[in-house]
């Protein structure tokens, strides 16, 4: 059996990024079977950024372009670009309304402010819809973490929207602005 060099290894890492979740799941597979360490290390960081969104080849190379575009900006401007190109859905507006006008909210009062039990999945997806957007500052980080602080002390997470977020969201005017 012919090794791939450390070239054609290189050049497949690269790709990952634009390739469809099970593109990169096959790459997986097939770099155990060969034990290259190198790119099953990339695909498996690849696959955990993803979490459990499960990007085609044509959302994982437009997530990928975003990413580029946005690669280097700061989250701010990064939230502003992200919210004005997908503007968010009336559930996802009504949770960042709320959590900028009553920041430090519960779990349960925001749930009960909402009013369906998908909260969860709502917040994670401020973040999902818009992946390609946050994809170079999600290293490292749960995703609803660059909108979102928490704060686990009590018998309840309590969530205060970052003033990045803040700032950004009142920018394209989603938000007023507090000193408005």
């Amino acid at each position: 059996m012919i090794s791939p060099s450390s070239k054609q290894i290189q050049a497949a890492i690269t790709r990952l990024p634009q390739q469809a979740s099970a593109a990169v799941k096959q790459v997986l597979a097939n770099a155990r079977v060969k034990n290259l360490a190198l790119l099953i290390e990339a695909c498996d960081a690849e696959l955990k950024l993803r979490g459990t969104l499960v990007l085609t080849a044509d959302t994982a190379a437009q997530a990928a372009e975003i990413a580029a575009r946005v690669a280097g900006k700061p989250l701010q401007e990064v939230i502003a670009l992200a919210f004005a190109e997908i503007p968010p859905h009336p559930e996802e507006a009504l949770i960042l309304r709320w959590l900028a006008a009553h920041p430090g909210t519960s779990f349960e009062e925001l749930k009960k402010i909402y009013g369906k039990g998908d909260l969860s999945l709502v917040i994670g997806h401020l973040v999902y819809h818009r992946f390609g957007y946050f994809r170079p500052l999600l290293v490292d980080r749960t995703q609803s973490d660059l909108l979102l602080e928490r704060d686990s002390a009590g018998k309840s997470v309590r969530y205060t929207l970052r003033r990045e977020a803040v700032a950004a969201l009142a920018e394209i005017g989603l938000l007023v602005p507090a000193d408005a």
